[in-house]
């Protein structure tokens, strides 16, 4: 999305999920969440390594997006991170930077659960129904609704 700002075809909209943005490793869910079952800090940093090869990414918004200095222009974003997750202050971090430049952005961090929860959506009553939202949230963006 910050990458193609601008660009002759932009996304109606956007739906991350429990994503990586780039926050602060100090950040109150890094700290408080550092070793959540699923992913901790310590996986997150061998899954950074792998996907940068070991370069200095920082700076560059398209890897990292809470880097970027420049939020406006952006598709409508839905966020939608869990509770129990190293990540979920990125989640959070990132729509507020988004509604602070005028645009349309919400964050939902969904209680009790812990990163990559979807997986348990078969089993687990409460990823299911975050399964369920998530599916609501990405039609109402594409008949181009907000949905919050």
């Amino acid at each position: 999305a910050h990458a193609n700002r601008g660009g002759a075809r932009t996304a109606v909209g956007q739906v991350l999920i429990y994503p990586a943005l780039g926050g602060e490793p100090t950040g109150c869910s890094y700290v408080r969440h550092a070793d959540a079952p699923l992913l901790s800090v310590k996986d997150m940093e061998f899954y950074h390594a792998a996907r940068t090869g070991g370069e200095n990414v920082a700076e560059d918004p398209t890897l990292e997006p809470l880097a970027d200095t420049d939020f406006s222009s952006l598709p409508a974003t839905i966020v939608v991170t869990a509770e129990c997750d190293p990540l979920s202050s990125d989640g959070d971090a990132y729509c507020r930077r988004i509604l602070e430049a005028g645009g349309k952005a919400f964050w939902r961090e969904e209680p009790r659960l812990v990163h990559s929860f979807l997986r348990a959506r078969r089993t687990v009553s409460r990823a299911q129904a975050a399964f369920e939202g998530i599916i609501a949230a990405v039609a109402a963006l594409g008949r181009n609704e907000w949905p919050y």
